[in-house]
């Protein structure tokens, strides 16, 4: 992908132009929210079809896929990451959110207030509580999110660290303080979403956890009314190369009412570079899919996901499209160098890959978008069907 080379100087007249050049007849909403951008309304005429990501980069450079033009929003620099259709941004221990389109900001607690989250000690089940550390959370730790979900407008959720350990904390934004739960401490979540009313977290044990938030009739305050383990066992088997570098990540996504996990295995060889130190080269990526039955309480391998889906995935932020309205192939995977991998991604001039489930074959698109070296890696922006 080529950027323009100034983005932010074009008049709003030849941007209107382009918006009605590149998206009419079938507007996608990202650039609905680009003429709410620039102040201007849209033909009324415009039907939209569900929208595909944008590919974000921290300097405020968009691309809108499947086109390679970009487009800037100024309010969007510096982002620390992304959920959904919201920019998560970070400043002074406080994380706040900002919808680029709709132009709505959303304010969270400062990370250093958090208080223990109401939880009954009964709401979780046997299995789980054998699998909680013996070590308490540590409440005097400074708290750092490693993961952060946008519920709603209502309610944020994140994977934090406390000390050595992690657990599930709530909050709503405008509120004082973040809500802590001492029953899900472990020693790693490894990715958590938000769908259908509840929260599923995937936990170190690769147990699939759903959790139901609560509200205190009294008082309005958030609690955490039941927890259920949906699949308790690692029935997935793991790839590793020997003699060689092995970096695994899973994904948590929602498709047709079905809950995957995809798992990406980067595999690289080690080698001595030109000043004599090791190096990791790499080989290739290993895409697994597996989708959640809860009848069996297995992950069941999945071959293909639709011709009219693909998944769009990250640390940060991951989701189903449909892409049969736009000029993309389904049965696909796009996967974001979202930094969890840089020995991988290093050298490569695109910031996504893409894996076909058809052939199993993975390429770098052309054109390419590519921001590296800064403090916050590209994200996938998902905006919102309604604006």
């Amino acid at each position: 992908m080529q950027r323009n080379p100034n983005p932010g100087q074009i008049s709003q007249q030849s941007l209107l132009a382009w918006f009605s050049a590149a998206f009419l007849p079938t507007l996608t909403v990202s650039a609905l929210g680009l003429y709410a951008a620039i102040g201007a309304s849209p033909p009324s005429s415009i039907t939209c079809p569900p929208p595909v990501p944008c590919l974000a980069f921290p300097d405020g450079i968009f691309f809108s896929l499947p086109h390679s033009e970009s487009f800037q929003f100024p309010d969007s620099v510096g982002y620390n990451s992304s959920s959904g259709e919201w920019l998560v941004f970070l400043c002074d221990g406080t994380y706040s959110l900002k919808n680029p389109f709709s132009k709505v900001t959303l304010t969270l607690p400062k990370l250093s207030c958090f208080c223990p989250i109401e939880e009954p000690e009964e709401i979780v089940p046997v299995t789980l509580k054998e699998e909680i550390p013996q070590e308490s959370l540590d409440m005097g730790a400074e708290m750092s999110v490693y993961k952060l979900v946008v519920c709603s407008s209502l309610l944020a959720a994140a994977i934090v660290n406390l000390g050595p350990l992690y657990t599930i904390a709530l909050c709503r934004p405008g509120a004082d303080s973040w809500l802590v739960s001492t029953l899900l401490r472990r020693g790693q979540h490894i990715d958590m979403m938000f769908c259908g009313g509840k929260l599923y977290v995937l936990d170190e044990f690769k147990n699939l956890l759903a959790i139901d938030v609560g509200e205190d009739n009294d008082n309005n305050k958030l609690s955490i009314s039941q927890v259920e383990c949906l699949i308790d066992t690692p029935s997935v088997t793991f790839s590793l190369m020997r003699n060689g570098a092995t970096s695994i990540h899973q994904y948590l996504v929602e498709s047709h009412g079905a809950l995957l996990m995809v798992r990406t295995t980067f595999f690289g060889v080690l080698s001595d570079d030109d000043t004599g130190c090791m190096s990791t080269k790499p080989v290739g990526i290993e895409f697994k899919v597996f989708e959640a039955d809860f009848h069996s309480a297995r992950w069941v391998g999945v071959t293909n996901l639709g011709d009219d889906q693909a998944l769009y995935i990250s640390q940060s932020s991951s989701q189903s499209v449909c892409v049969s309205p736009y000029k993309l192939k389904g049965n696909s995977i796009f996967i974001l160098d979202d930094g969890t991998c840089d020995w991988f991604w290093s050298g490569k001039t695109s910031s996504y890959a893409v894996h076909r489930m058809s052939d199993g074959g993975t390429y770098l698109p052309m054109p390419q978008g590519s921001f590296k070296g800064g403090k916050a890696p590209a994200t996938w922006l998902f905006p919102s069907s309604t604006m």
